[in-house]
């Protein structure tokens, strides 16, 4: 029999593709998969499996998170055990079943001897630290005012085709001068002016954090040679600003490339992130430690003494994103990510220093996977005396999260607290933002620990309204006062939950500080299910639904800024193109 008979029922499948009645892309997807394989033959299938990923790739252009070239269809060939799983795993709307035995949990080993758990008073009159800390700045060097801003692709305010002339005339919406709340990042003069702000502001910075993503979202464009003239260019740009303070940064997912991708050890070595974390060595000169290159440029991750008794350990926690696919061979602690971080923290808590830890992804997010996050939740409370603050970011908003002494249970002892600082970047929905802490210093005794935090902020509508002068201010100079916190403790952030349950107006003050924005700025409504949903994810440092058992009906607040993604082609250099798997 032909192959054309085969055929006939997928060319009407395709036909219907634009009428209203037409099937889902699933259930194109699958119909697709099956006629393919009658084709095929079962003996084929597997042989074909690159050439079914490229097709669907192109006749459904894939455009979340997966982008269809060398390095994912390595992974493919390795976890397709069925030809329907490919819709699984490439489609949007749960089409068919992608199962992996190696996603499930697994489980690192973690000493014992934990001792009570004690989090100290800090004592007042006593020396203190401000750390400066940024995030998710998403440069873009291609922003042009004037350029539409309601585009098609992932990022607009920015020329959509580098190559060609750009025709002002049809602009819906314009991009305005200072930055634009929607699919646009924060222009670089916007990066410039923050820390001219900051820098000439005559207050003390003792020490920088940033906590990942330094590119823009023009993701189709990622590049090796790209991304690492950008990590250069930031680092250069705020060592230009603090010439001798220390600037500790931390590895966020948009710095793999395609995004979110960071080829474990296991992989073949074309795929490494040699690149990649040997420029931040590079670019970090002076700030990591000598005799933690080597660790840099292995996993990303280092620490430092940044006082007496005081540690800051980056970790780079792109080897527990969901959207990194060569976890899907093997996500097993990749490269001793975590087991290099146990280390450290023995190390500290055997003597008597503290802890800060500088990473990017928190695990409650959507994007973090669940057996990266619930070891990493364990490690924090095996350590919890010594790890005294942990600075993170990805999600753009000004956010917290609660660890618990039972990770299922939010009734437990609160062990930490973690920190989601504001971002730079206006993508997709925020006024740009940044905090200072002011940290228990230096001197005998130290608890390090966080006392207070200052968030000063961008207004775009007034800042846009008047260019020529623009204006940091502060959103709130004491976060104790705003929230009515009596300190920093985990205690009190888990006390503030409760307390916004039945407190409208500090909930509001919470949902407006989340945005930076108001109501007279486009910030919706948010009450009833919203407002639970709003509550309940500072419980939820990982994936665990009983953390929030008493907000029954709460809807799922998404931490990710991630608002769609664009194919790019592949260059059919995989494809077999012969009678084996015709298509």
């Amino acid at each position: 029999m032909k192959f054309g008979l085969y055929f006939l029922p997928l060319l009407l499948v395709f036909a219907t593709y634009d009428r209203a009645e037409a099937l889902t892309e699933c259930e194109q997807c699958v119909a697709a998969v099956d006629l393919l394989q009658v084709a095929w033959g079962e003996k084929t299938t597997e042989a074909c499996v690159v050439d079914l990923a490229i097709f669907i790739c192109e006749t459904f252009h894939i455009v979340d998170n997966f982008i269809c070239n060398d390095e994912f269809m390595w992974v493919v060939e390795r976890v397709i055990i069925t030809p329907h799983e490919m819709c699984g795993l490439l489609m949007n709307d749960n089409c068919g079943n992608f199962t992996n035995p190696l996603l499930s949990k697994w489980d690192i080993p973690i000493p014992g001897g934990q001792p009570p758990f004690y989090r100290p008073e800090v004592p007042q009159g006593k020396p203190t630290l401000r750390a400066l800390h940024l995030t998710d700045l998403h440069v873009d060097m291609f922003y042009t005012p004037g350029l539409e801003a309601q585009c098609d692709t992932p990022l607009c305010c920015r020329p959509q085709d580098i190559n060609s002339e750009i025709a002002l005339g049809a602009v819906k919406e314009p991009a305005q001068y200072w930055g634009t709340v929607g699919n646009c990042d924060a222009p670089y003069y916007l990066l410039t002016n923050m820390l001219q702000h900051i820098a000439s502001s005559n207050e003390i910075i003792d020490y920088v954090m940033v906590s990942g993503d330094v590119v823009s979202h023009a993701v189709w464009a990622y590049t090796n040679d790209a991304h690492a003239a950008m990590v250069r260019n930031i680092s250069d740009t705020i060592r230009s600003y603090f010439p001798t303070t220390p600037v500790y940064f931390a590895v966020g997912n948009h710095e793999g490339v395609p995004i979110d991708n960071f080829a474990p050890h296991f992989t073949p070595k074309k795929f490494h992130m040699d690149w990649l974390y040997g420029t931040m060595a590079t670019s970090w000169k002076g700030w990591v430690p000598a005799d933690q290159i080597k660790t840099l440029e292995y996993n990303g991750c280092y620490t430092v003494n940044v006082a007496p008794g005081l540690r800051v350990i980056s970790i780079n926690n792109a080897y527990g994103d969901t959207n990194n696919f060569w976890l899907y061979v093997n996500q097993t602690d990749p490269d001793g990510t975590l087991q290099w971080l146990i280390g450290q923290l023995l190390d500290a808590e055997q003597k008597g220093d503290k802890v800060h830890i500088v990473a990017h992804i928190p695990g409650s997010n959507g994007e973090a996977l669940e057996g990266f996050a619930i070891n990493y939740y364990k490690i924090m409370n095996r350590f919890a005396n010594t790890v005294v603050a942990q600075f993170f970011g990805h999600t753009h908003s000004e956010s917290f999260y609660m660890i618990y002494a039972d990770p299922e249970d939010f009734k437990s002892t609160p062990t930490g607290v973690v920190y989601s600082a504001p971002s730079l970047t206006t993508y997709s929905d925020f006024f740009p933002a940044y905090r200072i802490f002011t940290i228990d210093g230096v001197y005998e005794g130290s608890t390090y620990q966080v006392i207070d935090y200052e968030e000063w902020y961008f207004n775009l509508t007034e800042n846009n309204a008047n260019p020529s002068n623009p204006t940091w201010k502060h959103l709130y100079q004491s976060a104790n006062a705003e929230y009515g916190l009596k300190s920093q403790s985990p205690a009190e952030y888990n006390n503030m939950i409760e307390r916004m349950k039945t407190d409208d107006v500090l909930f509001q003050k919470f949902y407006e500080h989340h945005y930076r924005r108001t109501k007279y700025d486009g910030l919706s409504e948010c009450t009833g299910n919203c407002k639970l949903g709003y509550l309940c994810s500072p419980r939820q440092f990982h994936h665990e639904d009983k953390l929030c058992s008493d907000l029954q009906g709460f809807e799922r607040v998404s931490m990710s800024p991630r608002k769609k993604s664009i194919y790019k082609n592949t260059d059919g250099k995989r494809r077999r193109n012969s009678d084996e798997c015709p298509i």
